[in-house]
């Protein structure tokens, strides 16, 4: 019975770990952009960018907009993402990466 009990224990949990893990399919955002009156979600799509725009309360204004559909809709919100966007005209495609490096936090400055 104790066996039992314990494989039951067992399949339970790990049951809850792969449900709550993300699945290949599920398509993770490349960025959030937090505007003043606006919140910008990034995808990236087999076409392109698609963008969803957010109201500061959360409440979805338009999804899976490519780069022309957010010009038209939202010119400043347009004119406020795409500077921040890399791309290789006028560098002859170099681009240069920063890279991610953790720092600990008693490196950092006090």
């Amino acid at each position: 019975m104790r066996k039992l009990s314990v494989t039951l224990l067992l399949i339970l949990g790990s049951s809850v770990f792969f449900a709550t893990t993300t699945r290949a399919s599920e398509k993770l955002p490349l960025t959030t952009l937090d505007l003043r009156d606006h919140q910008i979600t990034i995808n990236s799509t087999p076409n392109g960018f698609a963008y969803t725009v957010r109201s500061s309360d959360g409440t979805i204004l338009d999804a899976q907009l490519n780069d022309t559909q957010l010009q038209a809709k939202y010119p400043d919100i347009y004119d406020a993402v795409r500077p921040a966007m890399a791309d290789g005209k006028g560098t002859n495609d170099v681009k240069v990466w920063g890279g991610t490096q953790h720092v600990p936090a008693n490196a950092l400055p006090k």
